[in-house]
C-alpha cells in the first residue's frame, strides 16, 4: 500500500510563532507604526504583493500584534474581504453595513454609528441588502428592526450625514483599523466600486484603511473599467505603500528541503545523485519557486504523485518534471507528447542534422516559455534529457541512464506521465553582522566557528544556515577587496565546521556542509581577475587546515576544465594552475596528516583517496602504516570509513540504517586479514571503546562475508 506524506493546507499562518518565511519582523514593524499614529486625520495604507507572496500572513500578524496592546489603546479592527460578497451591485452597500453592523457591537462611543451608518448607505449605495449580508439569515433583535426601519426611509443629504459620523468618530477618540484583504480577486468592476467607496471614505477621522492586494492586477482592473491610468488612480487614494518584503529565499529553500526529505523517505539507495540534484535544482527548479504558495502547491503535488512510483523512477528527473508540469504546463504537455524529441541519445541521425533539428524544435518550445524563465528552462532540459543539448552520447551512456532509471531512456519515460522547516532562525541583523566580517579573516572565521555550536530551530546548525544564506550575497554584498579574505577563511576553518551527524540527519537533499562551504569560496573566486585567482588559492591553501573543503573546490575545478574542454566555454583556471595548487594541496596534507588529530578526520575517507590519486598511493599506504600501528588510531581510522546506508524493507513502516564497513576498500590502506587478525584480539581483550565497537563488528562480519565468498552488497 503506498503511503503518502500528509498534505499541507494552503492557508495563511495567524501566529508568528509559525513563521517560516520571515514576515513576523515586517508585520510588528506595521502593527507598531499604525499603534504610533497620532494624527486623527484618515489614513490609507496599501500592502502590495503578488499573489501567494503572504500578504494575508502579514495581516493576521499585524493583528496578532495589535492584541498585544492593552485593549483601551488598541484600535478597534474590522476585517472586510470583498471576495466574500458575489454580485458587484452588492459591494459597497457590503462594505458599508460591515461597518454598521460591526462597529456598534465593537465599543461602546460607537453605538452612535448605527443611524447616520444606514442613512449614509442610502446616499451613496442605495439600501443595505440585509438577506445579502447574512445569508439570508434575518437579524434578530432591536438592531434588526432598525434596518428595516432604515430600509423605508428616504435618503438624507449625504454631506450632512458625513459631516455627522465625522462628528461621532472625532468625539469616540477611538482608533478603527479597516482591514481589506483579497482585492485583487475581484472583477475590474467590484475592484473599481471597493476603491470608489474607499475614496468616499477615506477623510473620516480616526479611520485607518490596511488594505492587501497585487498592486498591477488593481492598477489594470482599474484601467479596463474606467479607463483611467491604474497607477496614478491608486496613488490619489493610497497615502502610505509598502511593498511586501521578498520572501527570504534561504527560508523558502529551507522549506522545500524539509519537504522534499520528508516526501522522498523510503526512496532505494543508489538512485539519488547528490551533484546531479545540485546542477537540477540550481538550474532549473530554483527559478521556478518564488513565493511560499509555489513550495506549497509543489510538495503537495509530489507527496499525492511521488509514492505511487517510489523505486520505479530517478526522484531528481521527477521532481524536475513535476516543478515543469506545476509552473509551466504548456512545456510539460510538449514534452509528454514528444518522447522521440527528449529521450534516447543523440546523434544517431549525424551530429550535424540532429543539431539543426534540436534548435528548431527548441525553437518552438521556447515559446510556451516566459522569456525570464528561458536559460533556466534550457539548462534544466539539457541536464534531465541529454539528447537536447550538442553532447554525441553513446550507448554506454543509454545502459547507465537505464540503470539510474532517467527519464531520458526511453523505456522509462512512459512511466513519469502516468499519472503525475521552519527555517533556521538566522535574523537579518546576523548577516550582516557576518558580512560586515569579511575583510578581517580572523574574526569571520570565528563567527562561523562560533555558530557551529548554536542550534537553529529546526536541529541545524547556525553555521550551516550562515553559509547557506552567504550565497545570497557572494555576487554583489561582499567588496571586492574581501573575495580573497572571505576565501581564506573558507579554506582555513571550514574543516571544522563538518558535524557528520549532521549531515546524516539533514537527508540526502542537503548538500553537505564541505559543499556549504566550497560554494561561496568557488562563486567569490569567479568575481576575482583570472590573472588573479590562482594565487588566491595558493594562498588561502598554503595557510588554511580545511584540506577536505580545499580538495572539494580542487576537484570541481578539475571537473570544470573537463567540461570546459568539451562545451567550448571558458574555465576559472587553467589546467597546470589546477595541477600546481593540487601540489601545495599535497603539501599542506602531508603537514597535517603528522598531527595527531588528522586519523580521525572526518572525510578522512575523501582526503586519502585524493592524496592517493594527486600523488601516489605507496606514499599514503607509507603514511597508513606509520599511522596504524597504533590500536587507538586503528580504531579512528575504522570509526571514520563506516558508514550508513538507508534500508526500506518490504511490509516494513520503519526506514533502517545499517552500517556498512567494506574491507575490500581499504586494501589499499592496510592488510585487511593483518587488520582483522588485530581487532579480533582487541575483542577478546575487551579493549575496543564503545564508540568504535560497531566499526570494529561491522568490519568483522563483512571480512568473513568475503573469506566464505559472499557479497555483502547482496545481503546485510
Amino acid at each position: 500500500m503506498v503511503q503518502m506524506t500528509a498534505l499541507y493546507a494552503d492557508l495563511p499562518s495567524s501566529d508568528p510563532k509559525d513563521d517560516l518565511f520571515g514576515h513576523a519582523p515586517f508585520a510588528k514593524s506595521l502593527a507598531e507604526s499604525i499603534y504610533s499614529y497620532q494624527s486623527t486625520d484618515g489614513l490609507v495604507l496599501a500592502l502590495y504583493g503578488p499573489w501567494g507572496s503572504g500578504k494575508s500572513t502579514v495581516l493576521n500578524y499585524v493583528g496578532y500584534y495589535l492584541d498585544q496592546i492593552r485593549e483601551e489603546n488598541r484600535p478597534v479592527v474590522v476585517t472586510f474581504n470583498p471576495w466574500w460578497f458575489s454580485g458587484q451591485e452588492n459591494l459597497a452597500r457590503a462594505f458599508l453595513g460591515q461597518l454598521q453592523v460591526v462597529l456598534p457591537s465593537k465599543n461602546e462611543h460607537f453605538k452612535k454609528l448605527a443611524e447616520p451608518l444606514g442613512h449614509f448607505a442610502e446616499g451613496i449605495g442605495g439600501l443595505i441588502d440585509i438577506s445579502g449580508m447574512t445569508g439570508g439569515v434575518p437579524i434578530a433583535g432591536k438592531f434588526g428592526k432598525f434596518i428595516q426601519m432604515v430600509a423605508k426611509r428616504k435618503p438624507k443629504d449625504v454631506p450632512a450625514l458625513k459631516s455627522e459620523i465625522s462628528r461621532i468618530l472625532k468625539e469616540a477618540g477611538k482608533r478603527i483599523l479597516i482591514v481589506v484583504d483579497d482585492i485583487d480577486r475581484l472583477t475590474p468592476d467590484e475592484t473599481r466600486q471597493l476603491f470608489t467607496v474607499i475614496k468616499a471614505l477615506a477623510d473620516f477621522p480616526n479611520v485607518i484603511y490596511l488594505l492587501a492586494f497585487d498592486r498591477k492586477v488593481a492598477a489594470k482592473a482599474i484601467k479596463q473599467q474606467s479607463g483611467l491610468p491604474g497607477k496614478q488612480y491608486l496613488e490619489k487614494i493610497i497615502q502610505v505603500p509598502f511593498e511586501l518584503p521578498p520572501v527570504d529565499r534561504f527560508a523558502l529553500r529551507s522549506a522545500l528541503i524539509e519537504r522534499l526529505n520528508q516526501i522522498l523517505e523510503g526512496t532505494p539507495d543508489g538512485l539519488f545523485v547528490q551533484s546531479y540534484w545540485t546542477n537540477v535544482y540550481y538550474d532549473g527548479i530554483d527559478p521556478l519557486i518564488q513565493v511560499p504558495r509555489d513550495m506549497v502547491r509543489f510538495t503537495n503535488t509530489l507527496s499525492v504523485t511521488y509514492p505511487a512510483v517510489r523505486g520505479e523512477v530517478n526522484p531528481v528527473d521527477f521532481i524536475a518534471l513535476e516543478a515543469i508540469r506545476i509552473f509551466l504546463p504548456g512545456l510539460y504537455d510538449i514534452i509528454r507528447t514528444n518522447p522521440e524529441r527528449f529521450s534516447g541519445k543523440s546523434g544517431e541521425q549525424g551530429f550535424e542534422i540532429e543539431r539543426n533539428e534540436v534548435e528548431q524544435f527548441r525553437q518552438h518550445w521556447e515559446k510556451k516559455i516566459p522569456k525570464p524563465l528561458r536559460v533556466a528552462m534550457q539548462a534544466l532540459l539539457e541536464l534531465i534529457f541529454p539528447r537536447t543539448g550538442m553532447i554525441v552520447h553513446s550507448s554506454d551512456d543509454l545502459a547507465e541512464w537505464r540503470k539510474n532509471l532517467r527519464v531520458c531512456h526511453p523505456d522509462l519515460f512512459p512511466i513519469y506521465f502516468r499519472f503525475s522547516i521552519p527555517f533556521g532562525a538566522i535574523r537579518r541583523s546576523d548577516m550582516t553582522a557576518l558580512l560586515n566580517l569579511a575583510g578581517t579573516p580572523a574574526e569571520f572565521s570565528d563567527a562561523l566557528v562560533q555558530a557551529k555550536e548554536e542550534k537553529c530551530p529546526d536541529g541545524s546548525s547556525k553555521a550551516r544556515a550562515l553559509l547557506q544564506r552567504l550565497m545570497d550575497h557572494v555576487e554583489k554584498n561582499i567588496p571586492d577587496a574581501h573575495i580573497c579574505s572571505v576565501i581564506q577563511s573558507l579554506l582555513d576553518i571550514g574543516d571544522v565546521l563538518i558535524d557528520p551527524a549532521e549531515d546524516r540527519e539533514r537527508g540526502m537533499f542537503d548538500f553537505g556542509i564541505v559543499s556549504h562551504t566550497s560554494r561561496p569560496a568557488y562563486h567569490l573566486l569567479k568575481r576575482a581577475e583570472a590573472d588573479n585567482r590562482a594565487c588566491i588559492l595558493e594562498l588561502a591553501i598554503r595557510s588554511g587546515n580545511a584540506v577536505a573543503v580545499q580538495s572539494r573546490l580542487l576537484k570541481d575545478l578539475d571537473e570544470e576544465i573537463k567540461e570546459a574542454n568539451v562545451s567550448g566555454e571558458a574555465a576559472l583556471l587553467v589546467t597546470d594552475e589546477v595541477e600546481q595548487l593540487k601540489l601545495v594541496w599535497l603539501d599542506r596534507v602531508r603537514m597535517l596528516s603528522a598531527e595527531a588529530g588528522f586519523p580521525k578526520h572526518p572525510e578522512l575517507p575523501r582526503l586519502l583517496s585524493a592524496w592517493s590519486q594527486w600523488s601516489n598511493e605507496a606514499e599514503v599506504r607509507t603514511w597508513c602504516d606509520r599511522t596504524l600501528s597504533s590500536d587507538k588510531n586503528l580504531l579512528r581510522f575504522l570509526t571514520v570509513f563506516l558508514q550508513y546506508e538507508h534500508i526500506h524493507y518490504m511490509g516494513d513502516r520503519a526506514i533502517r540504517r545499517q552500517p556498512r564497513l567494506d574491507p575490500t576498500l581499504l586494501e589499499r590502506y592496510l592488510n585487511t586479514a593483518a587488520c582483522a587478525d588485530r581487532l579480533r584480539e582487541l575483542q577478546r581483550k575487551d579493549e575496543v571503546p564503545a564508540d568504535a565497537q560497531v566499526a570494529v563488528s561491522q568490519y568483522l562480519k563483512e571480512f568473513d562475508m568475503a573469506l566464505d565468498g559472499e557479497n555483502p552488497n547482496d545481503t546485510h
